[in-house]
């Protein structure tokens, strides 16, 4: 229980508290006491209604179970600048405390209750926040480095700049806490690497690919992998084809679950074989479903024959000019199809829109923006979510564990898929992909966070007078929409195209056609 001589202290002020502790080091005890009330019926409170505690030497205080506010009005504990350094805070009564640039390293709030409480620039790190109520709590600009925040309730929480680089956010609720809008991962060269030639780089053939490649590898730092896409026209947004729309809202981007599952429940028998989530996108995006994954290859000269037009349905050769996008991956980036990262975001891609926005941390007034008529709710919605969620993910491995780090949403990454298809083998095909992100390029992911690890990206041009050569040229090394795209159909389209490019013999001069032969 609490010493009734430390609260006795307490209501001497803060000056004299103080110089108690400088004069005898003494670890004040205030566990399981109604802190609140004993200030007020000592007539102590603040103008405020607030006890006033700010800048007070509270290193190690021990205020377990405590209670520092009133339920009846917003009265609570005005702790601004107070030395919290080791204080066990377990199951204390915070709500609405002001606790602006307090030092509470190492603190123990396991449990303890601090919505709408104002922590801004406070210093939690380390400190543990297990299960804390943080629900609409300002932590703008704090210091939660190695914090350990499983299970905390961040709801509404402003997370502005708050240093989140090394905290434990398993479990954490994050919903309508625009969790990017913090330092979510260490300082890196992403933001300040910069990619963008000094000249724009042209590909009027494959001597010219080759040799921008080997420029930027000598560029690259050593733990990069190169992947690439084609474009056959400039000016597309680099956008999984799920997330593309004409009028600033993709029409297709509320269904994407659900267009999967239509999909697998009247052909069921083709996705026998595709028993992960990634399988059946993989899968439903090669028969022409639209899905976040975007198409990038190994292989740059099959991104170059499809800069050039050559693996699209069109009968010509596209008049604009063509791209070849050249990504310098970061070899952290690159997941496997086993990953468990890669897992969740393509289980995540299975939940409802408005299910996705509430995991991700989108506002209500985002998540009725970007999806108007959205329905949304609190306390149970993201644990229902999770809920839901798990549920996916061990459909797929049964025993997978509740240790999702929502670090990973706000990432892009690359998977290697399984080599099911002739058509991803003939390709070296791979993926990028975001539970996040609907854009891809590196100034749209870098103006939501600078901090997110990230790939280089640059921009080889390949003027339109210049693909019909090079098309050429790629058909002399085996390079062709025949090869890369395997199958009896494209084969017989292949043989169809040859044939009608040749000339008709013209007949001996003075001769009689066959067709007009008596003979």
């Amino acid at each position: 229980m609490a010493d009734q001589r430390h609260i006795q202290w307490l209501h001497e002020g803060r000056e004299a508290w103080n110089a108690r502790r400088r004069d005898n080091d003494f670890t004040p005890d205030f566990s399981d006491v109604d802190l609140y009330r004993a200030f007020r019926e000592a007539g102590k409170l603040n103008s405020d209604g607030d006890i006033p505690l700010a800048g007070f030497d509270l290193r190690r205080a021990n205020f377990a179970g405590s209670r520092l506010n009133t339920p009846y009005t917003t009265g609570s504990a005005d702790l601004r600048r107070a030395k919290l350094r080791s204080a066990d805070l377990r199951a204390a009564h915070l709500p609405n405390a002001k606790l602006d640039d307090a030092d509470l390293a190492n603190a123990d709030l396991s449990d303890a209750e601090l919505p709408r409480a104002s922590l801004r620039r406070s210093v939690l790190a380390p400190a543990r926040l297990p299960r804390t109520d943080l629900f609409d709590a300002d932590l703008t600009d704090a210091d939660l480095r190695l914090a350990y925040l499983e299970g905390a309730n961040l709801c509404f929480a402003t997370l502005d700049r708050a240093d989140l680089t090394t905290a434990v956010l398993t479990g954490a609720d994050l919903s309508y806490s625009r969790p990017w809008t913090a330092k979510l991962f260490p300082p890196s060269d992403s933001a300040s690497r910069t990619t963008d030639s000094p000249a724009p780089r042209r590909v009027a053939c494959i001597a010219d690919l080759l040799r921008h490649c080997a420029e930027l590898r000598t560029e690259a730092p050593s733990d990069r992998e190169f992947y690439f896409r084609g474009e056959s026209e400039d000016g597309w947004a680099l956008r999984p084809s799920v997330m593309r729309s004409k009028n600033g809202i993709p029409p297709l981007r509320a269904y994407e679950g659900e267009m999967l599952l239509d999909l697998m429940s009247q052909r069921p028998e083709d996705f026998a074989d595709a028993p992960t989530a990634l399988a059946q996108w993989v899968l439903a995006q090669h028969h022409g479903l639209k899905t976040r994954l975007l198409d990038i290859t190994r292989n740059p000269l099959v991104a170059l024959l499809g800069a050039c037009g050559g693996l699209g349905n069109q009968t010509e050769i596209p008049a604009r000019h063509g791209r070849v996008h050249v990504f310098s991956i970061p070899r952290q980036l690159i997941k496997p199809y086993t990953s468990d990262t890669v897992t969740v975001i393509s289980n995540i891609a299975k939940l409802s829109r408005t299910e996705q926005d509430c995991l991700l941390g989108w506002t209500s007034e985002e998540i009725e923006q970007r999806t108007p008529g959205a329905a949304y709710g609190y306390p149970h919605e993201h644990e229902h979510v999770m809920r839901r969620l798990y549920h996916l993910l061990r459909q797929e491995r049964s025993h997978f564990m509740e240790r999702i780090d929502p670090r990973d949403y706000f990432c892009v990454f690359v998977v290697e898929p399984l080599q099911s298809f002739e058509r991803i083998r003939a390709q070296s095909g791979a993926f990028l992909i975001s539970a996040f992100h609907e854009r891809f390029e590196r100034d749209e992911i870098l103006s939501l966070n600078p901090r997110i690890p990230l790939y280089d990206h640059v921009i080889l041009d390949v003027p339109s007078g210049d693909k019909q050569a090079i098309v050429e040229e790629l058909g002399l090394l085996g390079v062709t929409r025949e090869a890369l795209l395997p199958g009896l159909d494209e084969a017989a389209s292949a043989i169809t195209r040859r044939y009608s490019s040749r000339r008709r013999p013209e007949p001996p001069s003075g001769g009689t056609s066959p067709a007009g032969s008596t003979k």
